[in-house]
């Protein structure tokens, strides 16, 4: 039985107050290309009618993070399934699926908990369950709208005495249809498309690799560098993948120092129009390495500076920035530096004061140098905005290089997006943003085993694998070191000194100034085109708390004065709930005005009057909700988010 039919599902399940275990009570599935929503009351009648169907299954859920744990929790505990594993809980392997016996089933869970599938054998057939939260990384309200769906997300009381097989009203009945006619349509979209991978950064490879010429380009052009072994003794790591991972950094995220918890006034903000895909185009003159590495020892050879060579390079140094440069080598995953600091200095902070020298754990003395591995698209940057003490070059690889190569993939898309609207253009944005990730991939395949605690809850253990088959690291790190270059230079040429007006704080792709733009240097202005910027917003008040933590009172949205101007907050890890609950205590919103209902901790926050000045460490919003396993599944705890 090899055919597979196509649903989209969902279920609903009991929320209450002081709960300790939880149950499906509405599990609802619709096949594709057709309107036929069936709904179940319990999530074992969703499993006969899926084992009834004369085929093989494939269901997606919309966060299988949530609705998956509701299934593994049914079958271990109700159904009596068994995993299809061999080995115990330190190393072994789920079971090939033709090796799956009937009534067991397996799962991939990552080792920082992202749920990708699960697998369930029954007598009858196989029941494929997969994540399309990996495939459409939106929510459904955002799917419904930048899709144009038919149907769209209504609402619905969570919280009520609900419990399996208990009455569904009519109007519960509409809301939970249209979470999967929504989710169904925007699959069929996906699908028409041919594209029908796991994720969308596994869509975004296969249409990449449809560009190259030949079937053996891919191997040739972008070769397995971890199968590349190398001396670690000389090289410091056991391969060249290893080798250049070390290089591989995220995007520049920084407030300029001083200029943290302060009101600033009469700025705007500018992003890049799709700063990867820009860097990784031909017209951002950007060259990318290929195939295999060629290691040396001290310094860069001299044909590798003056021929079109691609290299990275490891140093052994001291640094201290230079007078208003700003700064962006951060160092993680040492007791000497915070991890997400750019650092001015080398030197250790401790007590307050900088040492050159400290003693390591050991008792030895540490010189103070670091050692640092760098694309030289970094290494050209961090000599331009850093001195330098007791240098050296230890060692390096380069490796020929071309240009254009991702242009036929990124230009089909760039002409979709830019001549598109709704769903293609949403489908565009996709596949631009989608690809670079995926050529960064690392070897690590851990994964989490499943187990039912005490409590009847579900526990999971980390069991360490390196098998998977990794990304052409090399041009995963380059294309991130350009992008970063491309910010870090265009805030610098707005950067005039703490005390002074000019650049403020960067996010990947977005410079924020208080300037007008007018004034703004060093960066070119097109709302539409490759590897130019965009004045997003203007706004008359803007208070920078932080890295990704700031407010914006915008009074001017993609060059169009806004008759009512809102307060813009951003803050990782704040629920938007949160957010909402803040932006009422600044305003001056009532309990009674908000236009969604509030718990009373909630109202008591809203009741006190905020400022903008009291967006920073400390402040605590109630609204936060946090997953927490219990028999049967999951809920959500309420709990309040904590400015730390």
């Amino acid at each position: 039985m090899n055919k597979f039919r196509t649903f989209a599902c969902d279920f609903e399940t009991s929320v209450f107050a002081g709960q300790t275990s939880t149950e499906v009570w509405s599990a609802a599935c619709v096949e594709l290309y057709t309107e036929d929503v069936q709904i179940f009351g319990n999530i074992g009648d969703q499993l006969k009618y899926f084992s009834s169907l004369k085929s093989n299954v494939l269901a997606y859920y919309h966060n299988l993070r949530f609705d998956g744990a509701f299934w593994i929790s049914y079958l271990l505990n109700e159904a009596h399934y068994i995993q299809a594993y061999e080995g115990d809980d330190k190393q072994g392997e789920f079971e090939k699926d033709y090796k799956m016996p009937p009534r067991s089933f397996k799962y991939m869970i990552s080792d920082m908990g992202q749920w990708y599938t699960l697998t369930i054998k029954t007598s009858y057939n196989t029941i494929v369950l997969r994540d399309s939260l990996k495939l459409l990384p939106f929510s459904l309200d955002r799917i419904g709208k930048a899709f144009n769906t038919k149907h769209k997300k209504l609402t619905m009381e969570y919280t009520g005495e609900r419990y399996a097989n208990c009455y569904i009203s009519p109007e519960e009945r509409e809301y939970i249809k249209n979470d999967v006619l929504v989710l169904k349509e925007a699959l069929e979209f996906m699908f028409g498309e041919g594209h029908k991978k796991l994720t969308i950064g596994s869509c975004c490879l296969e249409e990449f690799k449809n560009t190259l010429l030949m079937s053996d380009d891919w191997e040739r052009l972008f070769p397995n560098l971890y199968e590349i072994e190398i001396d670690e003794e000389q090289y410091g790591s056991p391969n060249a993948g290893e080798y250049i991972r070390k290089s591989y950094r995220g995007g520049w995220c920084y407030v300029a120092k001083g200029k943290e918890l302060q009101i600033k006034t009469n700025g705007c903000t500018a992003d890049v129009n799709s700063l990867y895909p820009s860097m990784m185009s031909s017209q951002s003159g950007n060259y990318y390495p290929l195939g295999n590495p060629t290691f040396f020892k001290g310094e860069i050879p001299e044909k590798v500076l003056s021929q079109n060579k691609y290299y990275f390079v490891r140093i052994k140094t001291r640094f201290k920035i230079k007078k208003n440069k700003l700064p962006f080598i951060q160092i993680k995953n040492t007791f000497k530096y915070r991890g997400n600091e750019c650092l001015e200095t080398s030197d250790v902070l401790i007590k307050g004061k900088y040492y050159e020298k400290y003693l390591d754990p050991d008792g030895t003395i540490n010189d103070g140098r670091v050692t640092l591995t760098m694309t030289m698209t970094d290494y050209k940057l961090f000599r331009e905005h850093y001195n330098v003490y007791d240098f050296e070059i230890l060692d390096g690889c380069y490796f020929g290089c071309d240009i254009g190569i991702f242009d036929e993939y990124i230009n089909k898309y760039k002409q979709i997006k830019m001549n598109s609207k709704g769903a293609m253009r949403e489908l565009a944005k996709l596949f631009l943003n989608n690809l670079y990730g995926k050529m960064a991939t690392g070897t690590n395949s851990s994964f989490k085993l499943a187990y039912i605690k005490e409590d009847g809850s579900l526990g999971y253990k980390t069991i360490e694998e390196h098998k998977k088959k990794p990304g052409y690291i090399a041009i995963g790190s380059a294309i991130t070191s350009y992008a970063r270059n491309f910010t870090i230079r265009a805030a610098q040429s707005n950067y005039y000194g703490p005390n002074k007006r000019g650049f403020i704080y960067a996010d990947t792709d977005s410079i924020h100034c208080d300037l007008s733009p007018e004034e703004i240097r060093g960066i070119k202005i097109d709302d539409r085109e490759f590897c130019c910027w965009k004045i997003e917003s203007n706004w008359d008040i803007g208070f920078f708390a932080r890295q990704k933590t700031y407010i914006e009172h915008i009074t001017v949205k993609d060059g169009e004065k806004l008759e009512t101007p809102y307060y813009d907050i951003k803050c990782a890890g704040m629920p938007p709930r949160c957010k909402y609950l803040f932006n009422m205590s600044m305003s001056g919103t009532t309990p009674v005005e908000s236009s969604i209902p509030l718990s009373e901790a909630e109202k008591e926050f809203v009741s006190k009057r905020r400022t903008i000045e009291d967006f920073k460490q400390g402040l605590k919003v109630p609204g936060k909700l946090l997953p927490k396993n219990i028999k049967g599944g999951i809920i959500l705890t309420e709990t309040e988010y904590t400015f730390r």
